[in-house]
């Protein structure tokens, strides 16, 4: 267990380069997502409202690149009158892989998935 965190944690520092990874903190607790598992990739993003700034920046860095969040099995679901903006990718596992409290940009939020065994695995095409 200790080997796997430790390389979680490099893992998370060696590829976010914006935000910051912080341990899951009180707000709104993760939607039933039972559906997408084992199928699809979520990424949560909870947000005071629609209008903020943090989810306004989210939203348009995220429709910038929807092929890349298709081929990457990525849905997303936002809950609003959380009381701040959080994001959580949550894996085809139904681990929390990432929880963070600003924005992700694109470019982290794929090479954070594509370092992962099972997006590896389909890569290869196995």
């Amino acid at each position: 267990m200790k080997i796997i965190l430790t390389l979680s944690w490099a893992g998370l520092a060696a590829t976010l380069s914006e935000g910051c990874a912080v341990a899951p903190s009180a707000g709104l607790a993760l939607p039933d997502l039972a559906a997408h598992q084992w199928r699809h990739r979520v990424l949560v993003i909870d947000t005071p409202s629609r209008e903020s700034s943090d989810y306004r920046r989210q939203s348009a860095a995220l429709d910038a690149v929807s092929a890349g969040l298709r081929e990457r099995d990525l849905h997303l679901v936002t809950q609003t009158e959380a009381p701040t903006f959080r994001v959580r990718l949550v894996g085809k596992d139904g681990g929390v892989k990432l929880d963070q409290s600003g924005p992700i940009s694109a470019q982290a939020l794929f090479a954070l998935i594509d370092a992962m065994p099972m997006r590896k695995a389909e890569i290869s095409g196995r």
